[in-house]
């Protein structure tokens, strides 16, 4: 078993993963840079504040080793005569332009049209029209005709005629709180209006407490249990393998969550703090090349993390006839673990059971520990970030879903998550924050292997 298990494990407990930063334009010699900055009116530095504002990325997150590459990425300069036809392919006039560089917030930031330097950027700008084909494919990817669409618009005193964008609508369907936008909701959830008053009355709270869009499909997503439900469907075939119930699986899910839900910034710090300390270990194959400092090392980076998440465990190693506890420390240590069987009971601070398995042989050589690629990294209390431009030629952009982990707005507006980074969690592998039963695993496979 290779390092990778142990940096996995880790990551999903932390809920972290790292990349490394991509230099960029370092193959790109500054003079040909500012040559071509000077090609679109810019410089290097006005290139790349640009290039931010209109949601393409930094020039070190572009992937370009050339100016040509470059140039190839971000497609056709604005020039005065493509302005032009492009106001009059679309039936635009200069003043809308200028209209909507004002209504999402260019024009603060000293945006005309004169200093739109990318011909994609037009269309990212102006956005699509609402015109009859795009509202009927609005109305076909959320199983309406157009009529019952317009209709449920009207159920809310809006009119959907009435907007000249596309981006407008789904301001109205995802971004917004009102009768069209908590109709999809609770179709997301198939829960009824009356259900809705309910769960509301069951929780001190009224429409009224809530500030943004945001704030409800979390709340409705979160205490009518679509979440769980969700991540269960996602998990159960693992976690029901190893003996974890969906009521087990439900205590562990409720705990995590309270856990999460009162992160800071000194969680955070912590966090990273023991993701620092396990990549100082370098690669090795398996938790016996390490001596004793170092596998110490290791099992206080799982005790601090345990702490983090407000959780304890208890390990039992059986062999048929006995049943044995065994610490963290101990399981760290075996080297031949034959035919036996680990127990894990796995506990929150108070002492409360949370839930149990056991982990065979067959299982733990059936990757039941394959640790997913990628783990997004969570930050406290930061915006998230728009999607990046796809270039050279800003294509449309599908409609978005309708669930609170993928609320994607078109044309690169992308709206606030709606849940905490416990789906990532959870979604990762929930089971591996037994880490002990991980350490024990690394010595088995290793074992089997050979």
């Amino acid at each position: 078993m290779t390092k990778k298990l142990l940096v996995g494990m880790i990551m999903v407990l932390l809920c972290l993963q790292t990349a490394a930063p991509r230099t960029v334009f370092a193959a790109i010699k500054e003079k040909e840079l500012e040559a071509y900055a000077a090609e679109l009116g810019t410089d290097a530095e006005g290139l790349n504040r640009y290039l931010v504002d209109f949601d393409w990325g930094t020039l070190e997150e572009i992937d370009a080793d050339s100016v040509e590459e470059l140039r190839e990425f971000l497609g056709e300069p604005v020039t005065k005569e493509n302005f032009q036809a492009f106001l009059d392919e679309n039936d635009y006039t200069a003043e809308q332009f200028d209209q909507r560089l004002a209504d999402q917030g260019y024009a603060d930031k000293g945006y005309t049209a004169e200093n739109i330097l990318l011909v994609t950027d037009l269309y990212y700008v102006m956005g699509e029209p609402v015109n009859a084909e795009n509202l009927q494919m609005l109305a076909d990817d959320l199983g309406m005709t157009e009529k019952e669409l317009a209709d449920l618009f009207a159920e809310s005193g809006l009119d959907i005629y009435s907007y000249a964008f596309m981006d407008d609508l789904y301001d109205v369907i995802y971004n917004d709180i009102n009768g069209v936008s908590l109709h999809f909701l609770l179709q997301d959830v198939d829960m009824s209006k009356e259900g809705l008053d309910q769960l509301l009355a069951d929780n001190g709270v009224t429409m009224d407490d809530f500030a943004s869009y945001d704030e409800l499909a979390s709340f409705i997503y979160t205490e009518s249990g679509y979440d769980f439900d969700m991540e269960w469907e996602s998990m159960s075939p693992l976690l029901q393998a190893i003996g974890i119930s969906k009521e087990e699986y439900r205590n562990f899910y409720d705990h995590l969550n309270t856990v999460l839900g009162g992160m800071d910034d000194a969680f955070f710090e912590r966090l990273f703090a023991l993701y620092d300390r396990l990549e100082s270990f370098g690669d090795f194959e398996t938790i016996n090349e390490l001596d004793d400092s170092q596998r110490e090392e290791i099992v206080s980076i799982w005790h601090e993390a345990m702490d983090l998440f407000q959780l304890k465990a208890k390990f039992y190693l059986a062999d048929g006839t006995t049943k044995q506890e065994v610490t963290i420390e101990e399981l760290s240590r075996i080297k031949d673990i034959g035919n036996q069987i680990l127990f894990v009971e796995l506990y929150d601070a108070s002492g409360n059971l949370l839930m149990n398995f056991s982990l065979t042989g067959d299982l733990v050589n059936h990757e039941i520990f394959e640790i997913p690629a990628a783990v997004e990294q969570p930050k406290p209390s930061v915006e998230p970030a728009a999607p990046k431009h796809e270039a050279p030629v800003k294509e449309k952009a599908a409609i978005p879903t309708k669930t609170a982990a993928e609320t994607v707005k078109e044309e690169g507006k992308r709206l606030p998550d709606t849940a905490s980074p416990i789906g990532n969690i959870l979604a990762a592998g929930t089971v591996l924050m037994a880490a002990g039963a991980a350490l024990y695993a690394w010595n088995r496979r290793k074992t089997h292997s050979n």
